[in-house]
């Protein structure tokens, strides 16, 4: 095959540019994911915040113009409202191409290449319907940006790269399709607190929030996880055996951002984790624990989250009265009068109060396990529980404290 040659502006390319026969290729940014996370909101609301600028055709010098708004890339961004409504973004450059075994003295052609592209469901805007890279437009090419394919005319192809336009080689849009092309970078929305980031794309954040994980069926409990900037990971474990709460520390990998590993260090052992991920709504991960130096698997699921996919219908199975859940807070009483803890923290009753109620509302159906020890007088339980109910608990437990 011949080699793709990118190309510098049309109209001044420089002579030797036609003599080299190798293929140039360009690097990849280390922030190239930043393409995948465009999605939902900040996407979709492009056609509507730039309807004038949508345009039916764009020349290869318009396209050679656009700066670079995609960090770590440097082709064009454009996004192209397809035939069935959804919406594509594409990372575009014009380039030649030499005819196969002609060898140097062959011709070269001009082509469009995209770089990059992603189509996303206009349904739940975040979806992907196809996706590719280096996919080759010669003259008179259709491609259809909602299966992926370069496809013959009448086949439902979205765009056509063409030589002869109105100001020489261009990219249209076909049917009622128009191109937005980018001219600056897209603001992306920081995710939630304990929320992931929009789109496939993994960053070492996502990790970020408060987790069910189970172990091989013998370890449970809620484990919340902080990533500062450095991929260093910190939280904690409070175990659904005895409500108590252990240390986390950990790291997730610098050149894989959806891999974790961390330890969670229980007052005479410890356990290591290494997992992965889930790409899809960054919700769960799971991988291999060592318990007691053996290996043993473990799934951690975001809270709020279900382990089934909402696609496939599943009814889940009853759960056990003395299960702890990630939704259910533990309360203890300290020895002073206005004391207690929220998850092993110590907190006032004002504090306490402020938690609980900002925890309903994340999550109507929290509820609380009160732990205090058998010499506690009554009063003071009656007296927390009051308060539990105050900020909007309905679900309240009592069990004796548990041991360190």
């Amino acid at each position: 095959m011949g080699g793709f040659l990118r190309s510098s502006p049309w109209h001044c390319r420089p002579a030797w540019l036609a003599a080299v026969g190798l293929t140039l290729l360009d690097g990849r940014g280390a922030f190239a994911d930043e393409f995948s996370r465009i999605v939902g909101p900040p996407l979709f609301e492009i056609p509507t915040r730039n309807a004038s600028a949508g345009a039916a055709r764009l020349s290869v010098r318009s396209i050679e113009a656009m700066p670079e708004v995609v960090r770590g890339e440097r082709a064009a961004f454009i996004v192209v409202s397809t035939d069935d409504g959804n919406l594509a973004k594409l990372l575009v450059s014009p380039g030649l191409r030499r005819q196969a075994g002609a060898g140097r003295k062959g011709e070269l052609a001009p082509v469009l290449q995209i770089e990059r592209f992603e189509t996303i469901d206009a349904g739940d805007r975040q979806a992907r319907k196809a996706r590719g890279r280096d996919v080759l437009l010669f003259d008179g090419f259709e491609f259809d940006l909602d299966s992926g394919q370069v496809v013959p005319p009448g086949f439902g192809g979205d765009v056509r790269f063409q030589l002869k336009g109105q100001d020489g080689p261009e990219l249209i849009s076909l049917a009622t399709g128009k191109l937005f092309p980018i001219d600056r970078p897209i603001a992306l929305p920081a995710a939630g607190p304990g929320q992931p980031s929009p789109g496939p794309a993994v960053v070492p954040a996502d990790f970020n929030g408060r987790y069910t994980l189970v172990a091989n069926g013998q370890t449970s409990g809620a484990l919340e996880l902080s990533v500062e900037a450095g991929g260093e990971v910190s939280g904690r474990f409070r175990s659904d055996r005895n409500g108590s709460v252990y240390p986390v520390t950990g790291k997730v990998a610098a050149d894989l951002p959806r891999r974790i590993e961390f330890e969670i260090k229980f007052p005479r052992t410890r356990q290591n984790y290494e997992g992965l991920l889930w790409t899809e709504d960054k919700n769960v991960f799971a991988g291999t624990a060592r318990i007691v130096e053996h290996p043993y698997s473990f799934v951690a699921v975001r809270e709020g989250a279900s382990l089934v996919p909402e696609t496939i219908e599943a009814s889940s199975p009853p759960r056990s009265p003395s299960t702890i859940s990630a939704s259910t807070r533990v309360v203890g009483l300290e020895a002073a009068e206005d004391r207690y803890t929220i998850d092993g923290r110590s907190c006032s009753a004002d504090d306490l109060k402020s938690a609980l109620a900002a925890a309903v509302k994340q999550q109507p159906g929290a509820a609380v396990l009160v732990r205090a020890a058998p010499n506690l007088p009554y009063h003071r339980v009656e007296q927390a529980i009051r308060l539990i109910r105050a900020a909007g608990i309905a679900s309240i437990r009592l069990a004796p404290e548990a041991p360190e």
